[in-house]
């Protein structure tokens, strides 16, 4: 398994889920609270929030992938590995979301978190 195509991947995806909580918080949310809460304007706020995060996370551990500085990407998927970890805490503890939605992001979560760990992992 090429762990670096792996995170290549991720920080791609990443960037695409942000923007798209950034451009359109309401359908992008929805996947991760449910229908219901993914309309609410403060669901819109954070999502958007949460979108400029990933949108970051992401372009910073893409680009130095792309430079080849290891140690660079080393601490961007490390931050991206500790921002996945909690977000599958926070997931998994939100009894009051839609089974659906909280088993499909507790499983992106999850697999997130093991792509950078095992890219921080192998690259050190």
């Amino acid at each position: 398994m090429d762990v670096t195509r792996l995170a290549r991947g991720l920080a791609i995806n990443r960037i695409s889920f942000g923007a798209g909580l950034i451009l359109a918080p309401g359908l992008y949310a929805r996947s991760w609270v449910g229908g219901d809460a993914a309309g609410e304007g403060s669901t819109k706020l954070l999502a958007r929030a949460l979108g400029a995060r990933d949108l970051a996370l992401g372009a910073g551990g893409l680009l130095a992938l792309r430079d080849g500085d290891t140690a660079r990407a080393r601490r961007w998927f490390a931050a991206q590995g500790m921002t996945d970890a909690v977000d599958l805490a926070a997931t998994l503890a939100a009894r009051d979301i839609p089974l659906p939605a909280r088993i499909f992001a507790a499983v992106m979560a999850a697999g997130s978190t093991a792509i950078a760990a095992a890219y921080v992992r192998s690259a050190g």
